[in-house]
């Protein structure tokens, strides 16, 4: 299952509902707010490596509900949740190259990407896409 593309976590909580359905992002040192995320470690699959970066880059564990290869150019989308209690306050990583973690409810400045890119994943109806559970 795994390729040469990057893996891109798409992290929802279980319990965020009620205060409008946030995301987690997190922020590079280089490149600003992006998902968590990279690549794919040898013979390792998409579900696996979204999982993993999650937790080297955010320090959550979730569960890998669905996966779509088409979203975003070159990359997998895995959609992951997380049973953590959405916090309006950023949290630091573990991982030196992210400055913080964080709970979005807006699409944040300082981008990695472009709006639109993020805003499509945001939007996407994850009924359409390959389940897991992971």
């Amino acid at each position: 299952m795994t390729s040469e593309r990057f893996v891109i976590s798409w992290v929802t909580s279980s319990k965020g509902a009620e205060i409008g359905n946030p995301w987690l992002m997190v922020l590079h040192e280089d490149r600003g707010w992006e998902f968590p995320g990279g690549s794919a470690e040898e013979d390792e699959d998409w579900d696996v490596t979204a999982l993993r970066e999650l937790f080297e880059e955010a320090g959550l564990l979730g569960t890998a509900k669905a996966y779509d290869e088409c979203l975003v150019e070159g990359g997998v989308v895995v959609w992951v949740e997380v049973d953590e209690e959405p916090v309006p306050e950023p949290w630091i990583s573990n991982d030196p190259k992210i400055a913080e973690v964080g709970w979005c409810i807006e699409v944040p400045g300082n981008l990695a990407w472009d709006a639109s890119e993020v805003e499509k994943v945001r939007s996407h109806d994850w009924s359409a896409s390959e389940t897991l559970g992971s």
